[in-house]
């Protein structure tokens, strides 16, 4: 059994026993709704499909560099039960009016200010510190880029945060040999793939908050060398590369009923190589190398309030506009060039449930998909006076992606579990689990 819902299983049935020893009024509830979550998880549990996956006509940037991503910004939680700060297990379907989860509220920075917790997710291999000392409070993060650990440092204020990833995956390699009237040397530099260096911050400006990052990400191994023996020098490069940037304005803070937030995503892909050989230097562009900019524009609306329970509709939308570089094959009259250009518009509907059981316990689940509503690529292709066109345009709705979960709260202690699939699949062959635990202090 895939380990992820064996520990969702575990952490249900562990809080059921905590709220049977310390909460008799709920003993017979809680051992209920731990076996039933348990007895659902019993089937294999391959990975789950993005919560809001983009259209396949236009590769999705979000998975390849994380600054693409469209993050929500999720307006204040409503008074009462349901004011509380999540795990990632929560809102995975990104309504922009739920409550504040520790992945929204770290990406932001500022909105950790004040708090004093240690938050740990097996299930995605991420953990997260933060320490408030009189105004000012302390980040630490760890987490994963690729298959490469990531760190996480920052410093939160009650209007200003600013944080700081870094990933490394690097060699330096150096050789120098000599002899009578020689001397050779070698020089290699590798930068392997998930190598992310990234910064961001958060800034409270009155009722609204603008949060902004920059990345640079080393997708693919990259090699860089250089030799000289002698007279004879030749010189290698790889730029295998992702630089990535995101701007967003929310109403987050001041959102009483409509939350939104609007920004601009950028990713620049670099594809390429050169080869110098004394004088003679020899480039190629390769067919991934990229312009990506994204527009967006997330809404997210309360339509049924009640003292323990919510639901919340939302709309998220993207214009991704890719334009590739410039293909050349052969010289003289004789090049041939190549160019490709894609743009769309894509929207993810969705809806997301809450409710309190009792003052441990909360309910919640959510459901989204992308709708493709057009996606247009074209190529051109030129060669003399000769010329090739081609459009293709795609309208698509993708797969229903759905996920419901428990939190249970007792003092200082709280764990949040879920359980996700794509309603199209069969025999629930889609199951995944995502568990995370907070310690408050």
């Amino acid at each position: 059994m895939n380990i992820k819902l064996i520990s969702v299983a575990a952490a249900l049935a562990v809080s059921a026993a905590v709220a049977q020893d310390y909460d008799d009024e709920y003993e017979e509830e809680a051992p209920a709704a731990a076996a039933e979550s348990a007895q659902e998880e019993e089937d294999e549990a391959p990975a789950a499909p993005a919560p809001a996956p983009a259209a396949p006509a236009i590769e999705d940037e979000r998975e390849e560099a994380p600054v693409a991503a469209v993050e929500s910004a999720p307006a204040e939680a409503p008074s009462g039960a349901l004011s509380v700060l999540h795990g990632n297990a929560y809102n995975m379907v990104g309504n922009e009016a739920a409550a504040a989860t520790i992945g929204g509220d770290m990406d932001a920075v500022y909105k950790m200010a004040g708090r004093k917790l240690i938050y740990v997710e097996p299930s995605d291999q991420y953990g997260a510190l933060s320490l408030a000392s009189g105004s000012m409070t302390y980040l630490l993060a760890f987490d994963n880029s690729e298959k490469l650990g990531m760190l996480t440092a920052g410093i939160a204020t009650k209007g200003f945060g600013i944080a700081v990833d870094v990933a490394l995956d690097k060699r330096f390699y150096s050789n120098e040999q000599k002899a009578a009237n020689f001397k050779s040397t070698a020089d290699t530099t590798t930068t392997g793939r998930g190598d992310y260096l990234a910064a961001r911050v958060g800034v409270l400006l009155g009722g609204m908050d603008l949060t902004a990052r920059v990345s640079w990400l080393t997708y693919k191994d990259e090699n860089d060398w250089e030799n000289d023996n002698g007279n004879a020098k030749t010189e290698h490069d790889e730029d295998w590369w992702n630089l990535g940037a995101r701007v967003a304005l929310s109403n987050g803070p001041s959102a009483k009923s409509l939350a939104w937030s609007a920004g601009l995503a950028f990713a620049r892909h670099s594809d390429w190589t050169k080869d110098t050989q004394g004088n003679t230097s020899v480039e190629v562009t390769g067919e991934n190398a990229y312009t990506h900019i994204e527009p967006f524009f997330n809404l997210g609306l309360p339509v049924i309030t009640a003292a323990n329970a919510n639901v919340f509709v939302g709309l998220n939308t993207f214009v991704p506009i890719r334009i590739y570089d410039e293909i050349k094959e052969g010289t003289g009259e004789a090049t041939k060039k190549n160019n490709r250009n894609a743009f769309g518009l894509i929207t993810s509907p969705n809806i997301l449930g809450e409710m309190a059981l009792t003052e441990n316990w909360i309910v919640f689940g959510g459901a989204n998909y992308a709708w493709n509503v057009f996606t247009r690529e074209g190529k051109t292709i030129e060669q003399g006076a000769a010329e090739d066109n081609t459009s293709i345009i795609t309208m698509k709705t993708g797969s229903t992606y759905a996920n419901a979960g428990l939190r249970f709260q007792y003092q200082n202690f709280t764990a949040e579990a879920s359980v996700a699939d794509e309603l199209d699949s069969q025999s629930w062959s889609g199951l995944v689990g995502h568990l995370g635990v907070f310690l408050t202090f």
